[in-house]
């Protein structure tokens, strides 16, 4: 947030640092004859010198503050218009957290009038803003309203008190109930969040955009902003930072300068901390490791841990990735409710083909398989009880992130009782239950054995059923993999190659164990239910593209498996259910559907090749 009358720091500075856009408020303009004259003329980013996007708040702000604002809300809107702005914003009713109900109803239901009402002026977009207070009904009331009207994008708001008075618990439930009904492929703008640390939980949560004067206001406090909190500039004895501010004072002489300096250059490097952050959650992202950071910032502060645990109270596996370049780590008991864990429980009922013995081994090296040397089989369904994700069948233990997690090796409280609890509730429905003597804690089984010595060989259709269930749905092992399906293992003895009557059908992927197929594999795919694993292009001519192997884009997605994860393994077929190519989807089923844009399937092979 920028202030339209004088700035901080010059836009051009903050442009050149790598800041894309900027928020200011049109109701100061208005209000100001002389400034609003001004800005008519030149138009925003002249005045304000800066040419990258622009966002007008409409007055909420000074409506919250103040009670009341002297503009309509149809005319604050044109006025975004006629200087330029890039992104208007409705004039709603701002309601703090904790207001009686009758009060939120009140404002909640002026605001989607307005918001009813609102007429875009020319080309600007338009921000329907979410409000609702803490209660948690009406935000969701307020999200399906607004996500059915004609908006950009959705800031949420009357936020900014929970970000005061560290409530990120409720801040996260906030963000959770407004986003639940908005359209997936709008951005959500979570209003006044400008505190770096509060960036990677938010992102997890869904919103895209941030704004905050915080880097200014903590400035004229004398306030030095990190990832992890803040410090008093007169506290500190070092800048733990490098950015050019840090790297020309020291916290003595910058204590020494004179107050407008000491707040500029405060602002700056408050400025380059935000910037930072944000590249650090980009990063994240791209790696797979959102959540580790978020744990990490959570660790930081209480507050924000509770705001963790809060968020992992919903269930957020839909929108996460099946597979991730980096590793899952455990870092507390909140880390069992990740959408990972919750995935792997869920998918565990699909597998079909067990035995009816069961037995149960304490966590060891990963892939577990390998250290026990041996799998399941026709006699004994051979589970590993891990800390982190309860029973793990060794036919799937190369599967992510069951090879690719790290944890303390002592389990916790809240772990043994996860352990206990997956435990019993996996071993109902087996004949015979046998559990190793490190385990007899658990009070289960018939048998306490020591060694697996005497359960014999793994067998290798199973497993490949096994993966093929966990990975595509309930009985897909059956139809993908009948009997005669050949293994060709690599030097380390994972799988490598499946074979089907001399036909390479599929690889296992070294990286995440994940079954990948062949073209030839795609083909056998098509033999899963309806709409099982399918991404559908209708168009004829899209769909020639694709079967020459190009990429699928969203606009051009008419259907899809709703159950659809990001990262998964799909085929995609036209609207007669003809192979067109294979690949992996980067959106989920519901996403694809919304989106008019981007790449929606990453294609590995083009039916122009199948053979």
């Amino acid at each position: 947030m920028v202030n339209p009358r004088a700035q901080d720091i010059p836009l051009p500075e903050i442009r050149e640092m790598g800041f894309e856009g900027v928020i200011t408020n049109s109701y100061i303009i208005w209000k100001d004859s002389g400034l609003r004259e001004s800005v008519l003329a030149a138009g925003i980013h002249r005045h304000l010198g800066f040419d990258g996007v622009v966002m007008t708040d409409s007055g909420s702000f000074q409506l919250y503050k103040y009670g009341d604002v002297e503009v309509a809300p149809e005319e604050i809107i044109a006025f975004q218009g006629e200087i330029g702005s890039d992104i208007g914003v409705i004039l709603d009713i701002p309601t703090p957290p904790d207001v009686g109900r009758r009060n939120a109803e009140s404002d909640l239901k002026e605001t989607i009038r307005r918001a009813g009402e609102a007429t875009r002026p020319g080309d600007m977009l338009l921000a329907g803003t979410v409000q609702g207070s803490t209660h948690w009904d009406l935000r969701e009331e307020g999200g399906k309203a607004m996500g059915a009207l004609d908006f950009d994008l959705h800031p949420i708001g009357g936020v900014v008190p929970l970000m005061e008075n560290y409530r990120f618990a409720d801040l996260a439930r906030v963000i959770l109930h407004a986003r639940r009904f908005l359209p997936p492929e709008r951005p959500v703008h979570l209003f006044g969040c400008g505190h770096p640390m509060v960036f990677a939980l938010a992102v997890a949560l869904g919103c895209d955009l941030f704004d905050s004067a915080a880097y200014a206001l903590y400035a004229r406090d004398g306030r030095y902003i990190t990832p992890g909190g803040t410090f008093h500039l007169e506290t500190m004895a070092e800048f733990p930072c490098s950015c050019p501010v840090c790297s020309g004072y020291t916290p003595q002489e910058l204590l020494a300068a004179d107050r407008a300096e000491r707040v500029r250059q405060l602002a700056r490097h408050n400025l380059h901390a935000t910037l930072e952050e944000m590249k650090r959650v980009k990063n994240a992202m791209a790696g797979g490791a959102l959540w580790e950071l978020v744990q990490e910032r959570a660790a930081a502060h209480p507050a924000l841990l509770e705001g963790l645990k809060a968020a992992l109270g919903f269930n957020l596996e839909a929108g996460d990735p099946v597979s991730k370049q980096s590793a899952f780590f455990y870092t507390g008991p909140w880390s069992l409710k990740r959408p990972e864990v919750r995935r792997h429980l869920e998918r565990l009922a699909r597998i079909e083909e067990r035995a009816r013995a069961l037995v149960i081994l304490p966590d060891a090296g990963k892939p577990y398989s390998r250290h026990y040397g041996t799998f399941s089989n026709r006699d004994y369904h051979i589970c590993v009880l891990s800390p982190v994700f309860g029973m793990v069948p060794t036919e799937i233990d190369d599967i992510y992130p069951l090879s690719q997690h790290v944890a303390p090796g002592e389990p916790d409280r809240e772990q043994r009782e996860f352990m206990k609890a997956a435990s019993e509730e996996y071993s109902r429905g087996f004949h015979r239950v046998f559990v190793h003597e490190s385990l007899a804690w658990l009070g289960l089984g018939d048998e306490v054995i020591r060694d697996i010595r005497g359960t014999g060989k793994g067998d290798e259709l199973m497993k490949l059923r096994a993966m093929a269930d966990y990975q595509f749905g309930q009985g897909a092992g059956r139809l993908l993999f009948p009997e005669g399906t050949r293994v060709e293992r690599a030097r380390t003895g994972k799988i490598r190659r499946v074979y089907l009557e001399g036909e390479y059908i599929f690889t296992s992927r070294a990286s995440d164990g994940m079954l990948v197929p062949t073209m030839a594999g795609a083909r056998r795919m098509l033999l899963l239910p309806w709409p099982g694993n399918r991404v559908v292009v209708s168009d004829q001519e899209a769909a020639g593209y694709v079967r020459e192997g190009r990429s699928v884009f969203a606009g051009f997605v008419t259907d899809c498996d709703p159950q659809l994860r990001p990262y998964q393994e799909v085929v995609v077929v036209d609207g007669d259910d003809n192979l067109l190519a294979t690949g992996r989807n980067l959106l989920s089923g519901p996403e694809m559907l919304r989106f008019k844009r981007g790449v929606a399937v990453k294609t590995r092979h083009g039916a122009v090749n199948l053979r």
